[in-house]
């Protein structure tokens, strides 16, 4: 029964997937989705809420199910390649998502909270170096700061309709600013 659930549950996704491909995310139905999947509407409510909650699905099932694997073997690097590599290879749909309109539900928010929770779970991991005169930087600040410095960038590269720069260049790159600081980055002024 389970298997049949899941079949289901991936020809509603798959239907979502190939329709966001044609047109923009606020004008597909429940109905279209169902329609295309020759389902009627009440399958459609059995294993989603909404529309917003396929694209969570796909999301997790293309990309955090990878990732999470990873970092939970103790690979954190490399997870952020597999990170980079999974959004690059269904990049033009995850273009199409971040063009929703900005809100709670949208891909980009749901990306966020994905990385910053990621980021929360490392930070209980390894315990932070706490430095007593900074009390500021909790673990919930920091995982804020590279939460945006990685969304952020995650958007520009995706949306960015040159195409050049490959997963792996974003991911090293990423690598590389956690492992150097802003001053290390710039040539100081006078010098």
């Amino acid at each position: 029964m389970d298997n049949k659930k899941d079949l289901t549950k991936e020809l509603l996704a798959d239907c979502f997937h190939s329709l966001m491909m044609k047109m923009p995310f606020d004008k597909i139905t429940i109905k279209m989705i169902t329609d295309s999947a020759g389902l009627i509407r009440p399958t459609f409510y059995k294993h989603f809420q909404d529309k917003y909650e396929v694209l969570e699905w796909i999301f997790k099932n293309e990309v955090t199910d990878s990732v999470d694997l990873m970092l939970s073997n103790h690979m954190e690097l490399d997870a952020i390649v597999m990170f980079c590599r999974c959004l690059e290879k269904d990049r033009k749909f995850y273009k199409r998502a971040y063009q929703m309109d900005p809100g709670p539900n949208s891909f980009e928010q749901v990306l966020t909270n994905y990385v910053y929770h990621t980021f929360l779970k490392l930070a209980d991991r390894f315990s932070l170096k706490a430095d007593p005169e900074h009390k500021f930087l909790t673990k919930e600040i920091i995982a804020t700061y590279y939460t945006y410095g990685l969304v952020n960038t995650i958007r520009d590269w995706i949306m960015d309709d040159k195409d050049t720069v490959s997963a792996d260049d974003v991911a090293e790159g990423y690598k590389y600013l956690l492992s150097h600081s802003v001053l290390d980055l710039i040539t100081l002024t006078g010098e």
